[in-house]
C-alpha cells in the first residue's frame, strides 16, 4: 500500500516520465533521426526506457491499490499492450498504457502544469534547431513546411498537445490573455503549417468553450452527454460507410460524398483504397503511418489496421466508458475536450502520441474509479 510520506515522491516519478517522453516525442522524433541517426537511436532508447522506468516504479511501487481486482486490472492491460508492441513493432500503445495508468493518484493539475511547460519548451527547441542548424533539414511533403517534423501534420499535432493541454488546464481561469493566445494558436495551426485536423479540433474546443461561458446549462443535462457519447459512434459508422461507397474511379456517383472528400484532402479515396483494400486481422500489424500507402489519416480507422479488431474494440470500450463515467459525474468541461479530441480522432491518426494528447491523463477514471471521478459536478 502507498504511504503518505511517498505520495510527493510518486508525483514527482510520473512528472519525470511525461518530461522524459515529451522530450522523445518532440525532439529526438523529427528529423534530427536523418542527421544523427546513432545519436538518435541511442537518445530515443534511453528516454523510452527511463520513462518506462519511473512510470513502472510509479505504478507497481508508489501506487496505492485499493483492491486487488485493480492491480491485477493493471498487469492484464500491460501485458496486452506490451504484447501489441511486440507484435506491431510500436511502442505508442504501450506507452499510452503506462501513462494512463500511473496517473492513478497523482495531481492532474500539477502533472498538466508540467506537460505545458515541457511541451511547450520541446516546440521551441525544436524550431531553434530547425531553423538556426543543419541539424533538422526540410523534408518536403506535399504542400506544406514541416518545421522540423518531416511532416507538417506531425507540427500540427504538437500544437494542439499544446492547445488541449492550455485550455483544459486554464478552463475555470480563462482570462483575456488566454482567449487571445488559444485563438492565435489555431489561426496560426490553420495558417501555416496547414493542419486543419488539429485546427479542426481546437476550433470547435474554442467554440464549446465560449458558448458554455454564457450558456452553461446548456452542457449540464442529459441531452448533451448522450450527444458526447453518441458522436464518436455516429463517426464510426460514417467513416465506414464513407470510405466503403466513395469510389475514386466513379466519384461522381456520390456527389455529397466527394464534396466531402474534397473538404478533408481526399481522405475517403485513402479510406477506399487502403482500409477497405486491406484484410482485418484481429491482432492487425498494418502500418498506418510513415508511408503514403498506409497513411489512413483517421484513428477509427487506422486502429482496427494497426491493433487489429481486438484493439478496436479495447480502445473504443475505454473511450466510451471514459466518456459515461465523466457523464455520470457531471464533468461537463472534460466532455467538451474530448469531444473536440473526437473531431480530431476523425480527421488524424496523431491523437495518440502522448504530445497530442494531455488527456491519457484522464484514464484511472475508467480503470479505477480515479479522484477526477469523484468530484463535485462541475457546474462552470
Amino acid at each position: 500500500m502507498l504511504l503518505s510520506q511517498y505520495k510527493p515522491l510518486a508525483q514527482k516519478a510520473y512528472c519525470a516520465a511525461i518530461v522524459l517522453l515529451l522530450i522523445l516525442s518532440e525532439v529526438f522524433s523529427s528529423n534530427i533521426q536523418a542527421a544523427l541517426p546513432t545519436f538518435s537511436s541511442l537518445a530515443r532508447l534511453t528516454l523510452t526506457g527511463g520513462a518506462v522506468a519511473l512510470l513502472g516504479v510509479k505504478i507497481f511501487l508508489l501506487t496505492d491499490y485499493e483492491a486487488r481486482w485493480q492491480s491485477i486490472l493493471a498487469a492484464l492491460v500491460l501485458a496486452y499492450t506490451a504484447f501489441a508492441t511486440w507484435y506491431g513493432d510500436d511502442v505508442w500503445f504501450f506507452l499510452a498504457a503506462l501513462v494512463g495508468l500511473g496517473a492513478k493518484d497523482i495531481d492532474i493539475k500539477a502533472a498538466l502544469r508540467v506537460y505545458l511547460a515541457a511541451a511547450v519548451a520541446g516546440l521551441l527547441v525544436v524550431q531553434l534547431l530547425h531553423f538556426a542548424t543543419p541539424l533538422m533539414p526540410y523534408n518536403f511533403y506535399c504542400r506544406n513546411w514541416d518545421f522540423g517534423y518531416g511532416h507538417y501534420n506531425g507540427f500540427g499535432a504538437r500544437l494542439a498537445g499544446v492547445f488541449f493541454a492550455w485550455g483544459w488546464l486554464r478552463h475555470d481561469k480563462l482570462c483575456a490573455i488566454d482567449w487571445m493566445g488559444l485563438a492565435a494558436l489555431a489561426i496560426f495551426t490553420y495558417k501555416v503549417p496547414g493542419s486543419r485536423g488539429a485546427f479542426g479540433g481546437m476550433a470547435v474546443m474554442l467554440l464549446l468553450f465560449a458558448v458554455q461561458k454564457f450558456f452553461p446549462k446548456l452542457f449540464d443535462n442529459k441531452i448533451w452527454y448522450a450527444f458526447v457519447l453518441a458522436v464518436p459512434v455516429m463517426l464510426v459508422v460514417f467513416s465506414l460507410y464513407a470510405g466503403y461507397i466513395y469510389n475514386p474511379e466513379w466519384p461522381y456517383d456520390h456527389m455529397a460524398i466527394l464534396l466531402l472528400s474534397i473538404f478533408l484532402s481526399g481522405r475517403f479515396e485513402i479510406w477506399h483504397n487502403v482500409f477497405w483494400g486491406s484484410p482485418l486481422t484481429l491482432l492487425g500489424g498494418l502500418p498506418t503511418d510513415g508511408d503514403e500507402h498506409h497513411a489512413i489519416d483517421n484513428t477509427f480507422l487506422a486502429v482496427p489496421m494497426n491493433k487489429g479488431i481486438l484493439g478496436a474494440i479495447l480502445v473504443a470500450a475505454f473511450f466510451l466508458l471514459l466518456l459515461w463515467r465523466l457523464a455520470k459525474k457531471y464533468r461537463s468541461t472534460e466532455t467538451i475536450c474530448l469531444l473536440a479530441l473526437t473531431l480530431y480522432l476523425f480527421m488524424e491518426n496523431k491523437p495518440f502520441l502522448l504530445s497530442a494528447n494531455p488527456f491519457l491523463l484522464l484514464a484511472p477514471i475508467v480503470f479505477f474509479g480515479g479522484a477526477a471521478a469523484e468530484k463535485k459536478p462541475d457546474k462552470t
